[in-house]
């Protein structure tokens, strides 16, 4: 197992990779032995891409500003390191009587530790916060929560303030006005400008639902509490009252619906129908461990092998613990010769024990479907260059098959088709669940959205212009934004808000970037017809199978046959929400 994630570690240090192996990429024309000009033609724009990120790495700068370049990204990866270690070690807890607890479940109580005046010890922990936000009856109880939560590690402020400047510098050495425009020039998105279009345009689309919403909870809290003002503090709570008035879902009973097995056999049977897929167990492989299987996937036509994966699904001890795919290695054409792709999904699912069937929650089924997506995409991609193939893509782009996948969980047709229960599997989850499971989806969805694009307008703004005053711009964004309420007194979300100091810096946007085109894909060509085998065949010629050697927007404009568009995702939460 270690040797075959070891060939893999280059994802994780991709831009490190880039600038200390830059030219090998080019080393690969000869290598391939290409046939045609019109080969290396139809993937030149994807190596005009390629020079840039040499470029976005410091090709063209002097050896005096390379190294300067290099102290830079030293010094603003230690601030991100630090930023995050700063969160990590606040770890003070609050103190609550049962009391000021009423409304928890008791299963949660129990799980918390005591002080030695009999106390409950609630840390700032998403674990901890979550269930007291959503559960608690006590308003004063969730303010004092979310105060403390919003207000960690005020010393984190001035860190992240000194890590926008440095890479304000890092831009600006590398010939970019800022870092918003540096870190957004080689995605879909193109511009910080497009950025803020998109996010202004679905901010304001979301405007007249989120005021439907929002009134909708200030009167069932005004019902409940009285003339109290309605808080940020108080949203989690009042969602989760008004899903369990109107929805009648009870999660815990709907796992029974998803025994492992019937859930895994039906996200197999409907990748296979929908894209003109084959999978073949490979009965005896040579694995790593009992648990794991390996799959050959073969075009349905053509009966052309595309790749191989193996599924290692099963939770055990010392085994890594996140639900992912993993690259093991890339297609690729050389001399001729097609390098078939491989890939490796890892989950954490519980299997049978004792003769009690594994039994996965509904958030564990929408994952998989997930992660699927990813895997096909990393099969059925055919770039001819390894750089381009596999998942290494455009970041705004490659979530948006594995963002569509998740429809299927969602509709009726489907569900049935992965859900039986466990004690007697010929009986599906009722249609009136399914409904009820959609609906949830899309509960509250144009606030929820809205708070999101409030953080990503922030992260926006403070990479595109310098020397912001960061509490006050979130006192100014969060009214706006969220229709008059405003941030909680004593807070600084700036301080606590880890995405904008490593990992999607100056991209925050992106998750909901591949949401609304992937809602523009499903309500285009699958919503009326889940199983419509011509447009799956389509997608998977059309989207999957260029990768990264075709620009992102000619792939979605080709598929859909015009551009791309926000009002499918608007249209969607409208249609399905409460």
């Amino acid at each position: 197992m270690r040797r075959i994630l070891a060939k893999t570690s280059y994802n994780l240090e991709h831009v490190s990779y880039l600038s200390h192996n830059g030219f090998h990429g080019f080393g690969e024309l000869s290598r391939r032995g290409l046939s045609s000009l019109d080969e290396l033609a139809s993937s030149s724009g994807s190596y005009i891409q390629r020079v840039r990120d040499f470029e976005r790495n410091g090709l063209s700068l002097t050896s005096i500003k390379r190294e300067e370049l290099q102290r830079l990204r030293a010094q603003i990866d230690e601030l991100s390191r630090r930023y995050i270690s700063n969160l990590n070690d606040d770890i003070m807890p609050l103190l609550f009587s049962e009391t000021e607890l009423v409304g928890l479940p008791p299963g949660f109580l129990k799980s918390l530790d005591k002080a030695e005046n009999g106390k409950f010890k609630v840390t700032l922990r998403t674990h901890h916060v979550s269930p007291v936000l959503e559960h608690c009856k006590v308003g004063l109880t969730r303010r004092t929560v979310a105060v403390a939560y919003g207000r960690r590690c005020q010393v984190n402020l001035s860190v992240l303030e000194s890590l926008v400047q440095l890479r304000h510098k890092f831009a600006r050495l590398l010939g970019y006005s800022n870092y918003a425009d540096y870190a957004v020039n080689h995605r879909m998105a193109n511009s910080s400008s497009k950025v803020f279009e998109f996010l202004e345009d679905l901010s304001a689309s979301l405007t007249d639902l989120a005021t439907r919403e929002l009134t909708m909870l200030k009167d069932l809290k005004k019902k409940e509490e009285g003339d109290f003002h309605f808080g940020i503090e108080d949203l989690l709570y009042y969602v989760k009252r008004v899903e369990e008035q109107q929805l009648n879902l009870d999660f815990g009973a709907l796992k029974q619906y998803f025994p492992v097995n019937l859930v895994m056999s039906g996200i197999l049977k409907i990748c296979q129908d929908l894209f003109g897929l084959r999978f073949e167990e490979i009965i005896d492989a040579e694995v790593w461990h009992s648990d794991v299987q390996l799959y050959s996937v073969y075009a349905l036509s053509s009966r052309e092998l595309l790749g191989y994966f193996y599924l290692d699904m099963f939770s055990r001890e010392g085994k890594y613990g996140h639900t992912c795919v993993v690259a093991l290695q890339n297609g690729s054409s050389v001399n001729g010769a097609r390098k078939i792709p491989v890939a490796l999904l890892i989950s954490q699912l519980q299997k049978e024990v004792g003769g009690h069937t594994g039994l996965l929650r509904f958030s564990e089924v929408v994952n998989l479907f997930h992660e699927f997506g990813h895997l096909v995409h990393h099969i059925c991609n055919h770039a001819s260059f390894a750089r381009f193939s596999g998942l290494r893509l455009d970041p705004d782009f490659v979530e948006i098959p594995a963002q569509l996948l998740e429809n299927w969980c969602y509709e009726s047709f489907s569900l049935k088709l992965i859900s039986g229960f466990h004690q007697d599997i010929t009986k599906p989850i009722e249609d009136d669940t399914c409904k009820a499971l959609k609906r949830w989806r899309c509960s509250f969805s144009a606030l929820k959205l809205k708070q999101e694009i409030l953080y990503c307008l922030f992260d926006q703004i403070i990479h595109s212009t310098e020397n912001v005053d960061m509490v006050g711009l979130f006192q100014h964004l969060h009214p706006k934004v969220m229709l008059g309420l405003p941030m909680l007194e004593g807070t600084n979300p700036a301080s606590c808000f880890p995405q904008c100091a490593i990992g999607y810096e100056a991209a925050c946007y992106s998750r909901i970037w591949s949401e609304v085109f992937a809602a523009d894909i499903f309500a285009s060509k699958f919503r009326n017809d889940l199983f419509n085998q011509f447009a799956g065949m389509q997608f998977r010629n059309k989207v999957l199978a260029p990768g990264g050697a075709k620009d992102p927007i000619e792939i979605l404009l080709d598929f859909l046959g015009r551009e791309p568009s926000i009002q499918a995702f608007i249209d969607s939460k409208i249609e399905s929400g409460l």
